[in-house]
Order: C-alpha cells, then sequence, then structure tokens
C-alpha cells in the first residue's frame, strides 16, 4: 500500500505543481488604465513579476486601484504567459461591519454609497445628479425643479410661469427645512 501512495504522489507531484501555479496571489504595482482592459503589473509572493496582465471586471462595475492593493492572478491553461487577474482588494480602503446581504460601494476617501437592510445610504461631501427629469418620494413623487426650469405659480400677484434664477435657502444638507 505504501508503494502505491508514493506512486501516486510521483505521479500527482508535477499535476500538483501546475495546478498551484495556476492560481496566485499578488501585489499590484502597476495600473494601466486607459485600454479597453486595464493592464497590470504585478509581484506574486514568490517575488516574480507579472506583466501585462489583462484585469476582467464584472460588467457595469469598474474601478482604479491603488498599487499595493492584493490580486488574485489566474494562469489560463497554466501558462503563465496567458495570466489575467479576475478579483482585486484593498483591505486599507475596505467597507467593513455590513450585515449579511448589504452591499457597498466605496472608495479611498470615505465616500461610500451602501444599501443596508432598511434603507440607503450615500456619503459624500458633494452629490451631483445629471438627469432631466428627477422625481422624489413615493410613486415617483413630485418633479424636482433646477436653476432655469420654468415653475408656476399658481396665486397671489406673482401668479405665472416664471423660471427659477438660484437655488433654495430653505432646504439644509440634511434635507429638513428651515424652521422645522
Amino acid at each position: 500500500m505504501a508503494e502505491l501512495r508514493g506512486q501516486l504522489a510521483r505521479w500527482a507531484g508535477p499535476m500538483r505543481r501546475r495546478l498551484g501555479a495556476m492560481v496566485r496571489r499578488a501585489v499590484l504595482e502597476l495600473i494601466d488604465d486607459e485600454s479597453a482592459l486595464q493592464r497590470l503589473q504585478a509581484t506574486a509572493l514568490a517575488g516574480e513579476t507579472l506583466d501585462g496582465l489583462e484585469r476582467v471586471q464584472q460588467y457595469g462595475f469598474t474601478s482604479h486601484p491603488h498599487p499595493g492593493a492584493a490580486a488574485i492572478v489566474l494562469a489560463l491553461g497554466g501558462n503563465s504567459a496567458h495570466s489575467v487577474v479576475i478579483a482585486v482588494d484593498d483591505r486599507r480602503y475596505r467597507l467593513a461591519g455590513l450585515a449579511q446581504g448589504e452591499v457597498a460601494l466605496y472608495d479611498d476617501q470615505g465616500q461610500k454609497l451602501v444599501i443596508y437592510r432598511d434603507r440607503i445610504e450615500v456619503e459624500a461631501p458633494k452629490v451631483v445628479v445629471k438627469s432631466p427629469d428627477v422625481h422624489l418620494g413615493e410613486d415617483g413623487g413630485p418633479r424636482v425643479a433646477r436653476v432655469g426650469d420654468r415653475v408656476n405659480v399658481g396665486s397671489g400677484s406673482s401668479a405665472g410661469l416664471w423660471p427659477i434664477v438660484e437655488g433654495s435657502e430653505n432646504v439644509r444638507a440634511s434635507g429638513a427645512a428651515v424652521g422645522d
């Protein structure tokens, strides 16, 4: 029986080494974000420089990681000349403490959009919405007027259709009206 185990180990050894070389951890060194797929240079944990790696990202999501981020490199067909990066993470900036099922987008500056179990929060110094038609509230709610939009003032001496010429001071950043 021991002889059979030894023969299996000798036979499986080269296969085990090849499989082990197919998936590697690496640290990003350089990031080229100018082409259709990002091109990366990374250092494998064994100290080997991996150059010209393509980074495959999920459709609709993209990021430009910092050097020093961790990567998982997959050598397609076991050939390191045909390697791709399939995952990148950076523990220096990762948002932690979410409950199961919660999702977040975040960056290295602390800006974030978090989908909690009971609400969605956006934390940023400035939020810009580019849309010709914005509605707030349940079922779309009333339209939001912007500077330059014309609004109908229904009564009083100012009745008629007038353009908004500047933003209102009646709403604070927290969303509470002045005087509440």
